[in-house]
């Protein structure tokens, strides 16, 4: 990446896959559009992405953006909410199977709904 703005003192990013200086954003209900759109402006710097807020059961072409933002480098994981929805239908073994299907392998566990 290239900044055409100088700055003193700025460290050089890492390249990816990297092991320390992460950056995690959230998708909070991104149409698969906005989701290209995030990482054609700015991929190189996300390293993860969480669905939040369980907006993953009411996304469209989740399976694409997962595959999408897996392609670009970066790791996917479905928030806690979602789990919590899971976990109190006593259904933690679909949530897994789920995540398995679709290379997720980083989890949120929350107690917070």
């Amino acid at each position: 990446m290239r900044n055409l703005i100088s700055l003193a003192d700025i460290p050089d990013r890492t390249f990816k896959p990297r092991r320390f200086g992460l950056t995690m954003v959230m998708d909070k209900g991104l149409s698969l559009r906005e989701a290209q759109d995030m990482i054609s402006a700015s991929g190189e710097l996300v390293d993860i992405v969480k669905f939040g807020f369980g907006t993953s059961y009411v996304a469209q072409n989740l399976t694409d953006k997962i595959k999408l933002y897996q392609e670009a480098g970066c790791k996917v994981y479905l928030g806690g909410t979602l789990f919590e929805a899971y976990l109190i239908r006593g259904m933690v073994k679909e949530y897994k199977e789920f995540c398995l299907k679709n290379g997720i392998d980083t989890v949120e566990i929350s107690d917070g709904s």
